[in-house]
């Protein structure tokens, strides 16, 4: 037990609870100095002061009474004095923890005498307990409640074992009680007594319980059973002396049942209960299943029957359960501010014996008691004069029935409509209010209830949607994800993935979290080996680089990756066997049908398709975790690798099966991309909530631009539901992004750049049509012969080897985020579809044949008005729409993509403002661009470095 001198001890004499409170008084220590308890205060009118315990605190301003500590924490958090002596405890991390040193019996032994026989059991029981030992029973516990129940002190208790008398001594450390239990209706042959053996203090918790004689205990017993029947008996014999002394001579005493019994938890909680003056049953352990038949006794003998179970997961599980198969039964909920409180071990208390501790007060214990309700909603009244049974339903135990069956109102602070949810093993599962009133009608059908009950469900008013909106509103933690971690729900159990691997949890979540049903992935899954190993890896100039080892495996998704990053397929598949021989080249395409790192491919051409796949694997896993930092703000986007022509739409690579394959995993919300004004939309995230973990915006149209969603991406952002409020969602809390598109970002810019996490596709599955040159039509069916993740194709082993590669692309992606790593693929390609998407067809035509390799336009300088003018006239465009700064910035785009061009504007022939000017043939001055071949080395000639100028419009 831990007392007050145990706190002051650990908090140097109270002192740092008083500075805890009063961090105003850290200068009025040990001196005359006075503080301001009060803010409102006129003056200080209080002192600290080191009394002979602990040091305390007057305040003259207001009762000038010394208070303690603990006095203060009263007052300050409205606690009582035991409430404090926990919180206190807890705050200042000081336990009663149990030591085998200490909490030990003593053990001697001897030699056996010959009327000892082998495996016999014998003890010595001490008259009474010590004050002490009451108090391990609880609180108020004394001598007439432990007598009450038959429980005694054990000086010793001896058993015999090869020839040896070993005894068990009692300490005052470690004391042995023992139960004598009655047996009602022995078996033949079995004693009608045995002993409950009970070592409280016992370090090793499943050691605390034994019986004595072995054997003798019934496989169905329930303890208190037997001081039920007495009391039961001892209660009328005196109500039927009192009846005889009043009674007329013909008059017949009419048994009565006692008011009411309670099912405890343990043998603690039993003598908290007989010491408040009522009467307990418990089982031997929560596995015990009581049967109907052992509840129809109890009745017998009570009106009422309680049960006060545990407020730890099991106990709550048991206690629904109890209560929902024996409707009458009341039960009564422990607080669930209890929990908040630990123990003198450091564990959350959660049983009718902390609450007692906490809560010793009658009065306290009659207040739950007014809480308790049955499960039976429905309350029957006989009428004489229609001879007959009606029926009524009680709001207060219907609503009480329906959350013990797990149907709640969610408390949702974004929205004012009612959501019913119901919840089953920590899965949560949204429903409307007729689900819950179909749920009552076939309750009735299945426990055989009159029509009259059914009736009332479909006729009374207190199961309309009215009423039941007022059902329990509920709060939940739906976090599925540590910064370091993330957890994948499945029916039977979770994983949390962490850069070192996948931990599996059984049953019910960790840490009281809930999960949405459409989150849980419904297979059976178990942990598969490594399917790939990647290094990371730095050259010779510090950047990093990385190389992937693919392992055995069988995910078809892992699969399906890897050909989606062949960059290179052609030049291995095709090109290489147009000269041989048609065997020989479907037995390489079968042997490599998977293979990234193909034997045909150089190893620059291996590498790049690997770091394709690496940054598959690392965005597949950026996007599973749900928690967001700041630091690492990214949306997906994915795009296509091969280079067409202007304004053609390659598309069909596969893109968007990965991102769907994302709402197995997550709860996703798709819009549609190809619609440029999507952004016009005030409603355009009407079906995003709070619990929404992903968006995509799929198929992008080339002019929808990423910049309308940056502020989404890296900060909260506000919903405007349809017909209801808007509300904003914290970053934190807010969905990632996605995006697919055939096209490429209208922008590279830094803030582009530092937003996006780009990915690359290659066109290894195509669709062929007369525009383009492949050979065929490759969809992901045709490599697999069936439709991947499909409940019709897909096993549950295809299943699991898909899952584990998931959550083994979080892994990799965990142990990259502390590094500071952002994994992007091989952008050349993309680079240059960018560039070309500058330029359009109709300037690229014009700049090759302006800027032809045979031509004068070349390692010359150019009035760029001159060239503009000749552009427009060539393309006939409108000057609105071709702009001279979209004339230089489609310039630009030609420079970097045409093979004989080096540099446009030397930075040797710009001046301080690093622009390129020069007089024209008048003598005005002009801006130029000069644009420099591969093989021109610049001279004096080209240009006076000392001739400037910073007139001219910018370029």
């Amino acid at each position: 037990m831990i007392k007050a001198t145990d706190i002051y001890a650990a908090t140097h004499d109270g002192l740092d609870i008083i500075l805890y409170y009063y961090p105003q008084a850290e200068g009025c220590v040990d001196n005359k100095k006075k503080f301001k308890r009060r803010p409102d205060e006129d003056d200080a009118s209080a002192c600290i002061k080191r009394f002979q315990d602990c040091y305390k605190v007057t305040d003259f301003g207001d009762t000038a009474t010394a208070m303690s500590p603990i006095d203060i924490c009263m007052t300050e958090e409205n606690l009582r004095f035991n409430e404090a002596i926990a919180r206190l405890a807890a705050r200042y991390n000081v336990t009663d923890e149990l030591k085998r040193s200490v909490n030990k019996p003593d053990i001697r032994k001897r030699p056996a005498t010959a009327d000892e026989k082998e495996g016999s059991r014998f003890f010595e029981l001490e008259e009474r307990f010590t004050p002490d030992q009451l108090k391990i029973m609880g609180p108020r516990v004394k001598q007439e409640h432990v007598d009450a129940l038959h429980w005694h002190v054990a000086r010793s208790i001896s058993y015999v074992k090869n020839r040896e008398v070993i005894t068990k001594y009692s300490t005052p450390t470690y004391p042995i009680f023992m139960r004598e239990c009655t047996i009602d209706k022995p078996e033949p042959g079995k004693p009608s007594v045995f002993y409950k053996i009970y070592e409280p203090l016992n370090p090793d918790k499943q050691w605390r319980f034994s019986y004595t004689p072995e054997g003798a205990k019934p496989k169905q017993y329930i303890n208190g059973m037997a001081e039920l029947r007495a009391a039961y008996r001892k209660f009328n014999a005196d109500e039927e002396a009192e009846f005889r002394r009043t009674a007329k001579e013909d008059e017949v005493y009419k048994e009565k049942k006692l008011p009411e019994a309670f099912i405890c938890s343990g043998e603690r909680d039993s003598m908290c209960l007989r010491s408040l003056g009522y009467h307990p049953l418990w089982f031997n352990s929560e596995t015990y299943r009581v049967t109907a038949e052992e509840i129809k006794e109890i009745y017998k003998y009570v009106e009422r029957l309680y049960n006060i179970p545990d407020i730890d997961s099991t106990g709550i599980r048991k206690g629904r359960e109890l209560a929902l198969r024996f409707l009458d039964i009341h039960t009564v909920w422990l607080p669930s501010w209890l929990t908040g409180y630990r123990d003198q071990r450091g564990k959350h208390r959660k049983d009718f014996r902390d609450f007692v501790e906490l809560r010793p007060d009658y009065r306290d214990f009659q207040n739950l008691l007014q809480l308790a309700m049955p499960a039976r909603f429905w309350d029957s009244q006989w009428s004489e004069r229609s001879k007959k049974t009606t029926y009524s339903i009680n709001t207060a135990h219907l609503h009480y029935f329906l959350t013990l069956n797990g149907f709640y109102t969610l408390h949702d602070d974004n929205s004012d409509t009612v959501r019913y949810i119901h919840i089953r093993d920590s899965i949560v599962r949204q429903i409307k209010a007729k689900d819950i009133t179909s749920f009552l009608r076939q309750f009735t059908v299945d426990r055989f209830l009159p029509v009259d009950i059914r009736n009332l469900i479909l006729d009374s008013p207190r199961t309309s949607e009215s009423s039941l909106s007022l059902l329990d509103e509920i709060r939940l933690d739906f976090t599925s994800y540590t910064p370091t971690g993330q957890y994948f729900f499945f029916p039977d159990c979770c994983w949390l993935v962490t850069k070192d691997g996948i931990e599996r949890h059984e049953g019910m979540l960790p840490d009281g979290r809930s999960v949405w049903e459409s989150n849980v992935i419904g297979h059976k899954v178990k942990v598969l080996p490594p399917m790939f190993e990647i290094k990371r890896m730095q050259d010779a100039e510090g950047c990093d680089r990385f190389d992937i080892d693919v392992k055995e495996h069988q995910s078809c998704f892992f699969r399906y990756l890897i050909n989606t990053s062949r960059i290179y397929w052609r030049k291995e598949l095709e090109y290489a066997w147009e000269d041989k021989g048609a065997d020989e080249a479907d037995r390489y395409r079968t042997e490599h049908k998977f293979d990234i790192a193909g034997p045909l491919l150089t190893a620059d051409e291996v590498a790049e398709q690997k770091l394709n796949l690496v940054n598959k694997i690392y965005a597949i896993g950026y996007n599973l975790h749900r928690y967001k930092s700041p630091s690492r703000a990214w949306a997906l986007f994915a795009m296509d690798n091969k280079i067409g022509e202007e304004d053609q739409c390659n598309g069909r690579s596969g893109k968007s099966f990965l991102f769907k394959a994302f709402r197995f995993f997550m709860r996703t919300v798709s819009l549609s991309g190809r619609n440029p004004k999507l952004m016009d939309n005030p409603h355009v995230y009407d079906q995003v909530d709070q619990h929404t973990d992903f968006i995509l915006v799929d198929d992008c149209d080339r002019y929808l631009s990423t910049s309308l969603f940056y502020d989404n991406i890296t900060s909260g952002m506000t919903v405007n539901p349809k017909n209801n409020r808007s509300f904003f969602i914290e970053f934190e809390d807010s969905p990632k992004f996605g995006f697919t598109t055939n096209f490429v970002p209208r922008d590279f810019d830094a803030s582009t750049n530092a937003r996006l996490l780009y990915m690359v596709f290659s066109d290894y599955y195509h669709e062929k049509t007369p525009e383009n040159d492949y050979l065929e039509t490759r969809t992901i069916r045709d490599d697999f012969g069936r439709n991947l993740m499909t409940a019709t194709d897909y096993t549950d082993d295809d299943w699991n080897q898909d899952i584990n590669f998931f959550a083994q692309c979080l892994q990799f992606y965990l142990s990259m985020a502390g590094c500071g790593v952002k994994v992007q693929p091989p952008m050349d390609n993309i680079i240059k579809r960018k560039y070309k998407s500058d330029m359009g067809g109709s300037f690229e035509d014009w700049a090759y044949g302006y800027f032809a390799q045979e031509g004068d336009n070349l390692n010359r300088l150019i009035v760029r008005k001159e060239a503009y003018e000749a552009f427009v006239d060539f393309a006939k465009v409108s000057k609105a729409y071709w702009t001279m700064q979209r004339f230089t910035k489609a310039l630009k785009g030609f420079t970097e993509i045409c093979p004989y061009v080096a540099e446009m504007n030397p930075a040797s022939m710009q001046n301080a403002s690093e622009r390129l000017m020069r007089k024209d043939k008048d003598g005005k001055t002009q801006d130029m661009i000069y644009l420099r071949t591969t093989d021109k080395v610049l001279t004096a000639d080209d240009f006076n470095p000392k001739e400037e100028d910073d007139g001219g419009v910018s370029f």
